[in-house]
């Protein structure tokens, strides 16, 4: 459903976009690459399109693309239904940032309010998946936080997620705020959240794996 959404806005708006429109955003929230019109309205559709195809399949794999975990009695268990719900809100994800891009092209948004909307939608999408991360409580092959020694154990992966998950609602909360109080560079703050929770989350996780109080 998503994915056809996002083909159909690309079909709706298409003969109405220009021949050159942005698409790529900086870390400055402007535009810094353009392509035709064909590039901006099958991209992100295409890409959704291919997660939405081989990520429901690749599930089934799990075991044998990744062995290192003990063996369970179904694999599938490992990453359904969250590895599901963490899927469909990445696709939903990618989805607002491709209306963002139509109508960025279509000259919908002002060029001075594009950096402020930007970070608004990449805010809400890392607050949106760090909501669910920590509910991938199964280590696997696909979804999670996957630091190497975060498959230390599967008390180690559980935590590992959880700070992950806090990590990036943090990041969000910090980018929306951050975006209304820098309106010069709106997407900066977040940035430097997702900056900082990365390298404290790697940090944790390995202190973690390295515990010996830690299961």
């Amino acid at each position: 459903m998503l994915v056809a959404a996002a083909f159909l806005l690309s079909a709706v708006s298409y003969q109405h976009l220009p021949a050159n429109v942005p698409t790529h955003w900086g870390i400055s929230g402007r535009p810094d690459q353009f392509g035709s019109r064909l590039q901006t309205a099958l991209l992100l559709p295409l890409i959704m399109l291919f997660i939405g195809v081989v990520f429901s399949y690749v599930p089934n794999y799990d075991r044998l693309l990744f062995i290192k975990y003990e063996p369970r009695d179904s694999d599938s268990s490992t990453v359904r239904p969250e590895y599901d719900r963490l899927i469909t809100i990445l696709l939903a994800f990618l989805l607002a940032m491709h209306t963002f891009a139509i109508a960025s092209g279509l000259g919908l948004v002002a060029a001075t309010h594009e950096p402020l909307l930007l970070a608004v939608v990449l805010s809400f999408g890392m607050i949106a998946i760090g909501n669910y991360m920590p509910r991938v409580t199964r280590r696997n092959a696909f979804i999670g936080v996957r630091l190497p020694w975060a498959y230390a154990s599967e008390e180690v992966w559980r935590r590992t997620q959880r700070a992950g998950g806090y990590g990036l609602v943090a990041a969000g909360v910090i980018g929306l705020a951050g975006a209304f109080a820098v309106p010069s560079a709106p997407v900066k703050p977040l940035f430097a959240a997702l900056v900082a929770e990365t390298i404290v989350v790697m940090v944790y996780s390995y202190s973690l794996a390295h515990s010996s109080k830690v299961p």
